[in-house]
């Protein structure tokens, strides 16, 4: 039997390891840096999933002599950080078996001019798009462009680097934030700055194994928004940064069907990977995410590549996923995708995140996420969920009095699965109302927020 490691310790970090957990081939997944909440999960109660905190996460050769040491079969990176620091490139060093492209190519996520330089000159359909690393420069442009805009720090920022934009003072709202101000830090250096394009979003996957492409013909749909479109006050209130890493998502996407997955393979996947294949000549063994629009005319363009699963949609496919997935993973690594043939379930799935809302501070009050947030809010009524819904855990530490406790801004991931999508909704929203993040500063209120309309 196999150990496995998912070196992560967010919420599709815990979707990894519990699916790598349930293949037949596994009996040990170890889960580095992590975060306590698993020891709240079945699965980590047994044993089957551990644990293993890092004192430093950047320390990147201790976690190839851990897996040395410990006989591990495979390492999936489940996020950009480590793998654009160059995790990959020291396991495969030590010869570690790993899904996540070496530090070279997580350029596709960590610099957006070069993506959109890649993206065009394969012909892949891109919004009209500027670069910029002078924000005076930046701030002319806008003012005379004419359309609205998306501004997008170039490099990492961990989901949260793209303002959409209503007019001219929200564009230099943004410029101002991440250029002058430094919100993203270096990230920040040069923006894109690309047409705001209206429609519907999906978010579509591909596995690579360094020679082959396998596109996983399923697709999601991901909420970024913080808020739903009906909290007026609250989205005035939060003006200038709305966009959070994901608030929710379901599978399948309400637009799914054959022709319309054949022509993101034809349009989108094979040029892009045609191009890492042949003009770059990288080996890219790991996954590809396509943020891509559908807008009104049937027009599909890119808005961004990612290097590694989305969070929340890993949540919501790896559970509609029926392949097991340490013999995909193996796949990823041995170079023999053209053997593996994903299997799907018939079921729909809501993931939707519970996330830290308004709660008293030591002076007046934390507004909540995407803003302020408390933390060390006790969570309680997990006992209670259902037990055909999984729960993924994502921003939780423990306190020595309160047990499981909040410590991120977005908190749970609450999955539902049924056979029709509206009753999917129904079950992740009936069980969400059991959970809750009690106040201690404020008589034990509940601080809990999450969005209402996932799947609408």
């Amino acid at each position: 039997m196999a150990k496995v490691l998912v070196f992560g310790s967010g919420g599709r970090d815990h979707c990894l390891a519990d699916k790598y957990a349930g293949s037949q081939h596994v009996d040990k997944v170890f889960f580095m840096p992590g975060n306590p909440g698993i020891m709240y999960t079945p699965k980590g109660k047994r044993g089957l999933i551990q644990q293993v905190p890092l004192a430093d996460p950047n320390d990147f050769q201790k976690v190839a002599d851990f897996c040395t040491e410990n006989n591990v079969s495979l390492v999936d990176i489940g996020s950009e950080n480590p793998l654009s620091g160059g995790l990959a490139d020291v396991l495969n060093f030590n010869a570690i078996p790993t899904i996540g492209p070496m530090q070279a190519f997580s350029i596709i996520e960590g610099d957006r001019a070069f993506t959109n330089f890649l993206l065009t000159g394969m012909g892949v359909p891109k919004p009209e798009h500027r670069v910029f690393s002078d924000a005076s420069l930046a701030q002319a442009y806008v003012k005379d462009i004419g359309y609205q805009v998306v501004v997008k720090a170039n490099g990492l920022a961990a989901g949260k680097g793209a303002f959409v934009c209503d007019n001219t003072d929200d564009a230099l709202k943004a410029i101002e934030l991440i250029m002058v101000k430094k919100q993203m830090g270096a990230s920040g250096d040069r923006i894109v700055i690309e047409q705001r394009k209206y429609g519907s979003e999906i978010s579509f996957f591909a596995y690579l194994d360094g020679r082959h492409v396998m596109p996983l013909k399923m697709f999601c749909q991901d909420y970024k928004p913080a808020f739903d479109a009906e909290d007026d006050s609250l989205i005035e209130k939060f003006k200038g940064n709305l966009n959070t890493g994901g608030t929710g998502c379901y599978c399948p996407h309400k637009l799914m069907n054959n022709t319309l997955v054949n022509r993101i393979i034809k349009e989108i996947v094979n040029p892009t990977v045609n191009a890492i294949y042949n003009r770059y000549g990288w080996k890219y063994k790991g996954v590809l995410y396509f943020g891509l629009n559908l807008d009104p005319d049937n027009n599909l363009e890119v808005f961004e590549i990612n290097v590694r699963h989305g969070d929340p949609e890993c949540e919501v496919l790896l559970r509609k996923l029926s392949t097991d997935l340490f013999e995909l993973g193996m796949a990823v690594w041995e170079g023999t995708l053209d053997t593996i043939k994903p299997v799907w379930n018939k079921q729909h799935y809501v993931d939707v995140i519970a996330m830290e809302g308004r709660s008293k501070a030591s002076r007046g009050w934390n507004p909540g996420y995407p803003k302020r947030y408390g933390k060390n809010h006790a969570i309680e009524g997990l006992d209670r969920v259902d037990h055909d819904v999984a729960i993924y855990f994502a921003g939780v530490d423990t306190h020595k009095e309160r047990g499981l406790v909040t410590y991120g801004g977005r908190v749970l991931h609450i999955i539902a699965g049924a056979k029709t999508l509206e009753t999917a909704r129904q079950k992740a929203y009936r069980n969400i109302a059991k959970i809750s993040f009690k106040d201690h500063k404020q008589t034990d209120a509940n601080c809990i927020r999450y969005r209402q309309t996932i799947g609408l």
